[in-house]
């Protein structure tokens, strides 16, 4: 369908601005939507604005109008009245290139980015761009300088496709309609736990967000049963439980937090996981399984305490280990002695 403005109306009675191209074919899919609508703000005022009219008219904190015209800063479309830019103009005849990607490490941190950053990467790589637009829906805001500085090292710095990473945010979406807080650390954290567990498909991811629903179901019943007030769980305990499904059924679970209360005065899942780990070995599936166990070392115990009854029953009034007779005997026949 084709659409074109109509030449007459309210919509015109306010006067118009200039508005340049390059905001549509450029920038509309670079910058956010407040990106955009602080820029319309300055271009409407003659090409002039401050950071208080802006948050004024978007409802906004100043501090954030600021951060949001970083943006065209370091993008060189405006300037401060002072006059500086955020960014040093380049010469005309360098050319940058592309730094090589660094092989990562576990303890690496991702690298800070500034807006220049973050609109190079989205130049160089449409992905990238095209992620930065869809994040915003998905996230049901606009992003904020820190959440594109995420997004760009999830791509170039832990090596995540867009698919996996929107997977991610709309997981994160879940969390906090859920009534937990979720920040950037908090995705990242994510992003590099995928990186070193090799997740690189929507196959992979699809499997890894299953099993972190499993065990967060399984988590708040094994609380509720455990007794255990705090409903989040970290990321050993997690993956504790996820074991524990893997080993056991929940009726052995259940056996086995049964005998956790009775035996300590506060929840502790490690004696729980101890049991567990101890019928593991001893090949103890079921509940009959761990009643016959339970009888055989009740027995043992049982056993145990007759010998040891036993032997101090002949130390203290059984038979002597000696005979008292032959050694009166003989040393009456033993002429050696000497009186």
């Amino acid at each position: 369908m084709d659409y074109s403005i109509a030449p007459f109306g309210d919509f015109w009675s306010g006067g118009v601005f200039s508005v340049p191209c390059a905001v549509t074919e450029k920038y509309i899919k670079l910058a956010s939507e407040y990106q955009l609508k602080a820029l319309l703000i300055i271009l409407n005022g003659r090409g002039r604005g401050s950071s208080s009219q802006i948050a004024k008219t978007l409802g906004i904190t100043a501090a954030d109008a600021e951060e949001l015209m970083e943006f065209w800063i370091a993008e060189g479309v405006v300037l401060t009245l002072d006059g500086t830019n955020a960014v040093p103009e380049q010469p005309a005849d360098s050319e940058e290139k592309a730094p090589e990607r660094a092989v990562i490490r576990m303890d690496d941190a991702p690298p800070t980015l500034s807006p220049k950053d973050i609109t190079d990467a989205a130049n160089e790589n449409d992905e990238i761009g095209d992620l930065l637009n869809e994040a915003q829906s998905v996230l049901g805001r606009t992003l904020s300088l820190k959440d594109s500085e995420m997004l760009v090292n999830m791509v170039n710095f832990y090596g995540l496709g867009s698919e996996i990473i929107l997977m991610i945010l709309e997981y994160c979406r879940s969390l906090r309609e859920k009534g937990r807080t979720v920040g950037t650390a908090y995705i990242l954290k994510i992003a590099k736990n995928w990186m070193e567990e090799g997740i690189d498909s929507v196959a992979a991811a699809e499997e890894k967000l299953k099993s972190i629903e499993n065990s967060d179901r399984l988590w708040k019943e094994i609380a509720a049963l455990a007794g255990i007030t705090h409903r989040k769980p970290t990321q050993k305990q997690r993956e504790m439980v996820l074991r524990w499904s893997e080993d056991f059924s929940f009726e052995m679970i259940s056996l086995a937090i049964e005998i956790m209360k009775e035996n300590t005065a506060s929840p502790k899942l490690g004696y729980a996981d101890k049991i567990l780990k101890n019928w593991k070995s001893a090949g103890i599936k079921t509940p009959a399984d761990a009643e016959a166990e339970n009888k055989k070392f009740e027995n043992s115990k049982t056993d145990y305490k007759e010998i040891k009854n036993t032997v101090a029953r002949d130390r203290v009034g059984g038979k002597p280990s000696f005979n008292l007779e032959e050694i009166k005997k003989d040393a009456q026949n033993n002429t050696d002695i000497k009186f």
